[in-house]
């Protein structure tokens, strides 16, 4: 009696312990299974995660796929894990099959003697017992089985590791629907992406070919003045039409680099302006700040308007002048610090941004107030505008 109490006792002391270090492993497996976001990195680490806590030989885990009535087997570990990877068995065919139609667990220390057992994938691997649990879901549909294969030393697989291998299915399961999830999402935000650079695209095509009109009304008129009010709504187009270009080539929930964009706006202004003064240079800063999309746009058209406004009125008092403009750009604690200066005549004691009789400053200063910016105008001596927002 004595003997069999012992025995008793070592069996009770062998599960306890079996059971706690299984836990301990199951815990640090969980962790890791979670904190990725991956959907082929979580069936990979949940596989191995699977072979490691239930100390086997091989694992597997096999997915269903209702359409053609199958289920196959998406990530195995093991020794024979190459020649299984993609095959398929019938949809509640074999002991996945059972587990899958049954929604419950199996266990078989000989699969010799079980009825349900469909055979061996491949001649490199020979099954001698498994244990297999069901991935059932919050709408409690089962996507899946998971099995481990062939205990290490030749040992059984015991009922009370059920529990533990269930627990592992269901965190399993959770990781597996969280980053489906997070996949359909990326697709969505992809084709997203896809048809609003189709936009993008569009919208530059038709601001190139409404200005391309324009140029070719131009040579038709006489008005001087005409053509002047012409050749800015030209540049103004070309302004947007670049932005839209540049977010043709960028995800649109990226960001824009603001002093590449207003370096090729300076190259368009300088080309196209070059008719009214020829020795004009004009340095754009090399810092380099990323910006919303639409703050990009109204910098750019706000560039346009100072820049047409130097051009016209900095050094007309002397041709002959070499001008310079330089157009800073900075940030400052999340500010961002735009700056467009001339070495041209300065501007008038009476200048406002509002007065009516300049189209383009009061375009300037409608423009600020969307961009919700501040603008500092000071003679030093040519003209210095400093505009101020938030990034």
């Amino acid at each position: 009696m004595e003997d069999k109490a012992s025995n008793e006792e070592e069996s009770r002391n062998l599960h306890e312990n079996l059971q706690k270090e299984n836990l301990s492993l199951l815990l640090d497996t969980i962790e890791g299974i979670n904190n990725t976001n991956e959907f082929k990195t979580v069936l990979y680490q949940s596989m191995e995660a699977t072979r490691l806590v239930m100390r086997s030989e091989a694992s597997s885990l096999l997915l269903t796929d209702d359409e053609n009535e199958e289920i196959f087997i998406s990530v195995p570990t093991g020794p024979a894990k190459d020649d299984v990877v993609g095959k398929s068995i019938p949809l509640y065919k074999g002991i996945a099959g059972w587990v899958l139609e049954h929604k419950k667990p199996y266990l078989t220390n000989d699969v010799t003697q079980s009825e349900h057992f469909y055979g061996d994938l491949t001649k490199n691997f020979t099954t001698r017992n498994l244990i297999c649990v069901p991935l059932i879901n919050k709408q409690n549909e089962v996507i899946g089985v998971i099995q481990a294969l062939n205990k290490r030393k030749e040992e059984d697989y015991k009922s009370v590791e059920i529990p533990v291998f269930q627990a592992l299915a269901s965190h399993i399961t959770i990781a597996i629907e969280r980053t489906r999830k997070i996949e359909t999402m990326r697709d969505m935000i992809q084709q997203k992406d896809v048809m609003i650079a189709e936009i993008h695209h569009r919208v530059k095509n038709n601001l190139q070919a409404l200005s391309g009109q324009i140029d070719v009304e131009l040579m038709e008129l006489d008005d001087e003045h005409a053509k002047a009010v012409l050749k800015k709504v030209v540049l103004r187009m070309k302004s947007m039409a670049k932005l839209h270009d540049m977010l043709c080539e960028k995800k649109v929930n990226h960001k824009i680099d603001l002093r590449s964009y207003l370096k090729e706006l300076v190259d368009r202004i300088e080309e196209t302006m070059s008719f009214l003064l020829h020795d004009m240079e004009i340095e754009v800063s090399d810092k380099n700040i990323m910006l919303s999309q639409e703050k990009a746009l109204l910098c750019g058209l706000i560039l346009n308007e100072l820049l047409i406004n130097v051009y016209k009125h900095a050094f007309f008092e002397d041709q002959d002048k070499v001008g310079h403009i330089k157009v800073n750009l900075a940030n400052d604690e999340g500010l961002v610090i735009l700056s467009v200066a001339d070495n041209g005549i300065g501007l008038p004691d009476d200048f406002t941004l509002q007065a009516k009789s300049s189209i383009g400053m009061w375009i300037v200063h409608e423009l600020l107030q969307k961009l919700n910016a501040e603008m500092a105008v000071l003679n030093d001596p040519g003209a210095r505008f400093t505009i101020t927002f938030q990034q």
